[in-house]
């Protein structure tokens, strides 16, 4: 009786299917691979939309290919520092805290900050204290190009992306550490934006709403998520504004983080919870667009106007906050709002206010009185006049003429002065 191979391939294929053995089907099955391998990068990498800012200097002749989406993906494993670095036998921190403070080591972070940190990346021994020392002097190495280079200077450093692939490479607890310190996402948003790695701190920002950052100990107790999402999202807004694409940028940003909220199933619903991760956000770019003032060309009336009906919804149609930004609308300012406000106000309950609050008024006052000048209402704007000089103490007005002078600006006086008043 003729016995059966145990190498027949016969006797394999319930298990799975023959390996090739021509030519032909050995090419058959490599392209196979090739076309999943690039769908998959594909589903990974999609392809960037027309505004998205490039992440990367590498040149590429087609940056929506597979082929380029390999070719980031292969870089992004051969940049990390496990790979690149081999560690050193004494740790870099160990050897800096044998310093004496008054003195600089050799391996001082203000020489080459980022490599200080790939060397200690490699070696294990990167803490987000560690991290946060790197990325201020490396901040202060950039600064020396000057503020209008500022950005471009950070982002050669590519002092963002290091961070972020320590975070992906670290434990919960260790990921926890580095966004609870507002001085490491303060410096580390701005190096962020700079690349352009905006979707990294929203992506960030949804594991802090879901109250786990993932990995050993990353667990949030919900007080601590909600602080650490405010924080992070305020450092993220500030950073487009400075060093992005400016506050209209930041509003859309904040008009996704907002979505993040509102999908995230543990706080829908929640106006109080809401008001913990988003009003002092909101209230931060309510006073960049007092400051700013930008044009429709910079900040789209839908996308104010979106952002307008969350913050009426976090602070009330009738308070400061929402006046102020209903007169920062970006083709026509609303004082009506500021009116209704002020009609709301005592001189006994402004005159508890601080001075931080009683001169952030102030300014709304005049923004107001502005948008009705502009508009040909002298009468309202001479009644609205009086009613907050109504609301200034009688007897400390004439000490604070110099002070209140000080306040505000050459055009804000000349506004009081076709008035015929002033804020003493």
């Amino acid at each position: 009786m003729k016995g059966t191979s145990l190498l027949s391939f016969k006797s394999w294929t319930k298990i799975h299917q023959p390996l090739p053995r021509t030519p032909r089907e050995s090419q058959q099955l490599l392209n196979a691979l090739t076309s999943s391998f690039r769908r998959q990068l594909d589903r990974t990498y999609p392809s960037p939309s027309p505004s998205e800012r490039p992440t990367s200097d590498r040149p590429s002749l087609n940056s929506t290919s597979s082929a380029h989406a390999t070719d980031q993906h292969l870089h992004s494993i051969l940049d990390n520092p496990l790979f690149r670095i081999v560690p050193q036998k004494t740790p870099i921190i160990a050897r800096s805290q044998n310093c004496a403070p008054s003195t600089r080591c050799p391996d001082t972070l203000a020489q080459d900050p980022m490599v200080l940190f790939d060397q200690a990346f490699a070696a294990g021994t990167a803490t987000p204290v560690f991290i946060t020392d790197c990325l201020k002097s490396q901040l202060l190495l950039a600064r020396s190009s000057g503020e209008e280079g500022l950005p471009a200077a950070m982002k050669l450093t590519r002092a963002g992306s290091k961070v972020a692939n320590w975070f992906w490479a670290s434990d919960g607890a260790s990921r926890r550490s580095l966004l609870q310190n507002r001085a490491s996402t303060g410096s580390l948003a701005k190096f962020m934006v700079a690349e352009g790695l905006q979707e990294t701190v929203l992506e960030w920002l949804k594991m802090l709403l879901t109250g786990d950052l993932g990995g050993l100990n990353g667990s949030l107790t919900p007080d601590q998520a909600r602080l650490m999402f405010n924080h992070l999202l305020q450092d993220l807004l500030d950073a487009e504004i400075r060093y992005g694409a400016g506050v209209g940028s930041a509003i859309t940003y904040y008009l996704r983080a907002r979505s993040l909220q509102v999908l995230s199933a543990d706080v829908h619903g929640d106006l109080k919870a809401a008001k913990t991760l988003l009003l002092a956000p909101g209230a931060q770019l309510a006073r960049a667009l007092g400051e700013l003032k930008p044009s429709p060309a910079q900040l789209s009336v839908h996308i104010f106007d979106e952002f307008a009906g969350i913050i009426s919804t976090l602070s009330s149609s009738r308070s400061l906050l929402y006046s102020s930004v209903a007169l920062c609308h970006p083709s026509h300012p609303d004082p009506t709002p500021f009116i209704h406000y002020v009609d709301s106000l005592s001189p006994k309950k402004f005159q508890k206010w601080s001075d931080t609050r009683q001169d952030a008024f102030l300014r709304v006052s005049c923004d107001a009185l502005r948008a009705l000048i502009d508009r040909k209402k002298i009468r309202l704007a001479t009644n609205l006049g009086h009613q907050i000089q109504e609301l200034l103490p009688e007897e400390t007005a004439s000490a604070s003429v110099e002070v209140s002078r000080s306040r505000v600006t050459e055009e804000e006086d000349y506004l009081l002065r076709r008035l015929n008043m002033s804020w003493t």
